[in-house]
């Protein structure tokens, strides 16, 4: 009882810090201005929050292209996981900037209790599990994310679910918790398609987990894959009756992977070009292929003109980008090896780096994020035990988001979902240190 009631006092001062945390920082920084904070594109830069209202207002899953037309047209550039919290929101609460921000806030209590959970299940140590959740909640890369209307928040929370379900399915094996396993990557998958593949690597961490005993291993995968499907399916079909097409993520992916590659060509290929750019650099694409569109001001209007669909904007970007790499594997090497650094330490300071100029803001970024990998490496390296073999599985996930961003496209943000993962080992290395000191405290008075 004692134990159950300190856990929740612990839980309760954590969504405190949060919360606290993230009033301080929009408060205190300027940027977050009234015209950025009006509900408009500025605040809806990804457009989740557009969907979200088309659903609402009755317009279905869709999206209007700006200056062709005000009438929205069907999408699957974002997935159902976001949109739909966005939703539900809008629908029971109605349709305020506040509210949004409030409940990203919310989420992330929700995210760093699951985090506490994760660091008992790992370390089975409430000090590393609390020191993990004291550096989620004073992480300021990751709770801007919670000022606008991005998936950052709930795409993380929904990864923290499935990371502590896979957890404790490992330990504590049951049809339930590798069904819930599956259930949650599928959500995960339809909030950032960047996780599709994933199910691929559960089949070789159940294997290894149980020591290749393939009967115990392919009974586990099936009903975690059977979830995965049951939780995609509606989403699957959707998409397929709407663009006959199997789509289990969303249609965005053709285009980061040519936004992140169509630089190959040029001499200066390694200076981090933005969406902007891109985007204009894909309309020539477009225009070389199926001929000039008049009055388009970008590729999605462009394709409304000339009633292109999304599916096919985003195989076009595909077979590009390949055609890019193949073209140039050397300097496709070398810009994936450049953007691990700008995965880990943001664009801005890379290109600083290799071009200069005036050192970003985004430095500081930088230097929380070296900080936490290098407490992380001392975790794996100087600190190791026990834990290490569940760890495995959170290394795994590092290792798969940065290997897949790294092979397609990064930017600073899409480091933020997997840096719980990194405070966790960063946590172990400080509390073995301030042990350490301790005793050498006490040592040194007697």
């Amino acid at each position: 009882m004692v134990n159950r009631h300190s856990t929740l006092s612990i839980l309760a001062l954590i969504a405190i810090l949060v919360v606290l945390a993230r009033g301080i920082v929009f408060v205190v920084d300027s940027r977050w201005s009234d015209q950025e904070f009006s509900g408009g594109q500025e605040f809806d830069v990804d457009r989740w929050l557009e969907i979200a209202r088309n659903l609402v207002n009755g317009k279905g899953y869709s999206l209007t292209t700006y200056g062709v037309s005000d009438e929205p047209r069907p999408t699957a550039v974002r997935g159902p996981t976001v949109v739909y919290f966005f939703a539900a929101l809008l629908w029971f609460f109605g349709d305020h900037p506040w509210l949004i921000v409030i409940a990203q806030w919310l989420v992330e209590v929700g995210t760093c209790v699951i985090l506490f959970f994760i660091g008992i299940e790992l370390f089975q140590d409430r000090r590393v599990a609390f020191t993990a959740c004291l550096l989620f909640a004073f992480y300021v890369p990751g709770m801007i994310f919670t000022f606008r209307a991005w998936s950052e928040p709930v795409f993380t929370l929904v990864l923290a679910g499935f990371t502590l379900s896979l957890l404790r399915a490992l330990r504590h094996p049951s049809v339930w918790r590798y069904a819930l396993c599956g259930a949650l990557l599928g959500l995960a998958v339809m909030a950032r398609p960047v996780m599709q593949f994933y199910p691929l690597v559960i089949l070789p961490i159940l294997v290894w987990a149980t020591e290749r005993h393939w009967t115990t291993v392919l009974s586990r995968f099936a009903v975690f894959v059977v979830a995965f499907a049951i939780v995609l399916s509606p989403w699957v079909v959707r998409n397929y009756l709407v663009f006959d097409a199997f789509i289990p993520g969303s249609l965005w992916s053709g285009r980061p992977f040519y936004e992140g590659n169509f630089v190959l060509d040029r001499p200066d290929y390694l200076r981090h070009r933005g969406s902007e750019e891109g985007n204009l650099a894909f309309q020539k694409v477009l225009e070389a292929r199926l001929g000039p569109a008049p009055d388009s001001h970008d590729a999605g209007s462009y394709a409304r003109i000339k009633g292109i669909s999304e599916l096919e904007i985003d195989r076009i970007a595909s077979q590009e980008s390949v055609k890019l790499v193949q073209t140039f594997p050397g300097r496709y090497a070398i810009l994936s090896t450049v953007r691990l650094f700008r995965f880990w330490f943001h664009h801005r300071l890379v290109t600083f780096v290799i071009i200069g100029g005036k050192l970003p803001k985004a430095a500081s970024i930088a230097v929380v994020n070296l900080a936490l990998l290098g407490l992380a490496g001392a975790a794996l390296m100087w600190f190791r035990g026990p834990w290490l073999h569940l760890a495995v599985l959170l290394i795994v996930l590092i290792v798969y988001n940065s290997a897949v961003y790294g092979a397609t496209n990064a930017v600073g943000r899409y480091s933020v979902p997997i840096m719980p993962y990194i405070m966790l080992f960063a946590a172990h290395t400080v509390v073995q240190l301030l042990a350490k000191w301790r005793v050498s405290e006490v040592s040194t008075r007697y």
